[in-house]
């Protein structure tokens, strides 16, 4: 097998892909290692991955080894195969939002796709109080539109079934199951930065024998409710936008999940952005609230939108069984509603608390403004563990997350 390099990636690229022709002189950078600017940087965690480039065009080259790029755990490297699979289901759904693929190679599980890095990951940016004006609309779209057309409300049951098996993804969904639901990634080091009241609280949380209880119930939720092909890593190191495009990247977690989980990851890092808009310095009180209020509206948005969209599909082709069924589109609203505020609180909280890297609240320079923040996130966490399953709809939710941001703030 070939472990590509920067050394060697161009003669890989010339004898295996000859469709490719690259102009001198070529810049070949390696994502996950600083060489391009955080705005660009990508996925890295998992796999090798590098962005060719010449005067012209640029491509991403991604290739999985039995190892993990980072922490060196063994994996099945033909995860790569399967993500290259899911992209190109998927841009037969929605191809607006899936780069283009060019080239897999099997036997050294490689392949090639576009290069979306004219966009900006949208993390980083939201840091900069950008505001991308499409973002929840189409946000809403691809997970709908995938989600949608991924389900036995479309498929026929023989191919839902298929399509679960091709995904199962033992190796890789293991890795949510537990280190979101129970083991909070592995950590019991909880950021030391934030001080000792800091860790007493998220234990407190963490141990509560009620809380413990929830985050369990959304566990089995989360292993047993196979609704859908899930993209299980939707997060806003995974989204490249500007203004009026989106691309979706790194599709390896894909397996069968609630529709509501891809919706609770991604609103779990827009409340990580909430709570550091909270604390972080702005030029002006006005700009500090219209951007906090830019973000609860793409908390509530990414829901309504999701909803609309998912059921203009099931007008359009859901099985009539599932049609004539009164009741039916109201209880899966509702469920959705719940269970992905149930997801965003275990999400957060075990992105949160540990002492792993969080841009969200990295960018905040005074540590002391950066605790605040985090015991603000974290208690919207405990909050949503309490309610998640009681809320009626998502004005009650906004509703929460405006009081406690009040709460923290005018201490």
């Amino acid at each position: 097998m070939i472990i590509l390099n920067k050394e060697n990636i161009l003669s890989y690229i010339h004898d295996y892909v000859p469709s490719i022709t690259l102009k001198e002189p070529v810049t070949v950078s390696m994502i996950g290692d600083g060489d391009l600017g955080q705005d660009v940087e990508g996925d890295g965690y998992c796999n090798f991955v590098f962005r060719i480039a010449d005067s012209d065009s640029s491509y991403i080259v991604k290739q999985s080894t039995s190892t993990l790029r980072r922490r060196g755990k063994k994996m099945d490297p033909n995860r790569n195969r399967k993500e290259y699979e899911i992209m190109k289901l998927r841009s037969k759904i929605v191809p607006q939002y899936v780069p283009e693929l060019y080239f897999m190679d099997d036997e050294n599980h490689i392949f090639i796709m576009e290069d979306v890095s004219n966009l900006k990951l949208i993390r980083y940016q939201l840091n900069e109080n950008h505001r991308f004006p499409e973002l929840a609309k189409q946000g809403a779209h691809y997970l709908a539109a995938t989600h949608f057309y991924t389900s036995e409300f479309y498929l026929s049951s023989a191919d839902y079934r298929k399509l679960l098996s091709d995904f199962m993804n033992a190796e890789l969904r293991v890795i949510m199951e537990d280190g979101i639901f129970l083991k909070i990634f592995g950590s019991d080091r909880y950021d030391p930065s934030c001080g000792p009241e800091y860790e007493a609280y998220c234990k407190a949380i963490r141990y509560d024998e009620k809380l413990q209880f929830q985050r369990y119930k959304l566990r089995h939720l989360f292993m047993s409710k196979s609704e859908t092909l899930i993209h299980g890593d939707f997060h806003t190191s995974n989204l490249f936008a500007d203004d009026e495009n989106l691309k979706v990247i790194d599709m390896e977690y894909t397996f069968g999940a609630p529709f509501s989980y891809d919706l609770g990851f991604i609103i779990a890092n827009l409340l990580a952005q909430l709570c550091s808009a909270a604390f972080r310095p702005f030029d002006s009180g006005f700009l500090r609230n219209r951007h906090i209020t830019y973000v609860l509206g793409l908390i509530q948005s990414l829901y309504t939108d999701y909803i609309k969209f998912f059921f203009e599909y099931w007008d359009k082709d859901a099985k009539i069984q599932y049609k004539v069924t009164n009741g039916y589109k109201e209880t899966l609203a509702l469920d959705i509603l719940r269970e992905c505020f149930g997801f965003a609180a275990c999400v957060n909280f075990s992105r949160v608390i540990g002492d792993m890297d969080t841009a969200d609240f990295d960018c905040i320079k005074d540590n002391n403004l950066r605790t605040k923040a985090k015991f603000l996130n974290v208690d919207i966490d405990r909050m949503l563990f309490e309610k998640w399953d009681s809320y009626q709809n998502i004005q009650e939710v906004i509703s929460d997350f405006i009081d406690l941001i009040s709460k923290h703030t005018s201490r």
